[in-house]
């Protein structure tokens, strides 16, 4: 059994007033053939204020995080994801982020969406496409405290692929 991993971070930041979050370069990460996966956006979460939940959901075009599993046409795969419960800052200060059971979905690119919904802790068994390829989302909610301190807060998620050779 072949296994994979990718990791990808997660970025948010926090302000007294409206600021956009930077996102960071989504990782890749090339495993012996015949699979590869790609993490092609990062879970982004834009502004966020002090006290104000703010969710993320895996359907969302521009902020969920996606990654690109690739392999032979129509291969079985488990798909887990190691996520955090908390982001942090440079200088130390954390996030609380949460993830609910249906902030995953994946689907493999056949001209429709089909997205099949999933709950990220726990794993999932899918195929890939007639195109060798399956893709992956996550939404999430960051939960800020009323005197969150300000900044750009990161942490890394971790896809581990498995191949099931059925």
């Amino acid at each position: 059994m072949g296994v994979q991993r990718a990791v990808m971070l997660l970025a948010a930041l926090t302000a007294g007033s409206a600021i956009p979050a930077q996102a960071q370069n989504a990782g890749a990460v090339v495993p012996d053939r015949p699979f590869m996966v790609i993490g092609r956006r990062d879970l982004l979460f834009r502004t966020v204020l002090p006290g104000i939940p703010t969710s993320v959901r895996s359907n969302d075009p521009r902020f969920s995080g996606e990654f690109e599993i690739q392999g032979p046409a129509e291969a079985s795969v488990r798909v887990e994801l190691s996520l955090p419960t908390a982001l942090l800052s440079p200088g130390g200060a954390t996030l609380p982020i949460s993830f609910a059971s249906d902030d995953g979905s994946h689907d493999f690119p056949h001209g429709l969406p089909h997205r099949s919904i999933f709950n990220p802790h726990t794993p999932v068994v899918a195929a890939l496409g007639p195109n060798g390829k399956l893709h992956v989302w996550l939404g999430g909610t960051v939960s800020p405290i009323p005197g969150q301190t300000s900044g750009t807060y990161v942490a890394a998620i971790s896809i581990t692929v498995f191949n099931l050779g059925i």
